[in-house]
Order: structure tokens, then C-alpha cells, then sequence
């Protein structure tokens, strides 16, 4: 399980490279539930960060509870 440094669990995380220019950006979407997806390129990872967000609506570990707030 990974941690803050003020103690509240990482559920999920997108993590985006683009080193500069004439470089290949890279996306990472990982979430507690199982999913790890990286991807490569300007559309591939512009497509991967879209399809996070939606995940983070669905995904049941980051969605349980806010129906009651």
C-alpha cells in the first residue's frame, strides 16, 4: 500500500512525462483496483488521461462513500 507522508493512502495516480521537445510523452493510469496502463505518443497518451477520469468515476475504491456526502 503506498502512503503519504501524511499518512493518507494513494488510491490512484496518473503520472505524465514530456521530457521537451522532439520527445515521446508518457502517461502511467494505476489504481489500487488492479489497473496499471501506460502509453506512448501525443494521442495515445492524451487518450489514456481522458480514459482516467473516467475510470476515476466508475472505479468502486475511489467512488465508495460519495454517494453519501
Amino acid at each position: 500500500m503506498t502512503t503519504t507522508t501524511d499518512g493518507r493512502r494513494i488510491v490512484a495516480l496518473l503520472r505524465i512525462s514530456a521530457p521537451g521537445r522532439d520527445t515521446t510523452p508518457s502517461v502511467r493510469s494505476w489504481c489500487s483496483c488492479g489497473r496499471d496502463l501506460v502509453a506512448f505518443g501525443q494521442r495515445k497518451a492524451a487518450a489514456l488521461v481522458a480514459d482516467h477520469t473516467r475510470h476515476r468515476t466508475l472505479c468502486p475504491l475511489l467512488t465508495e462513500g460519495k454517494e453519501a456526502a
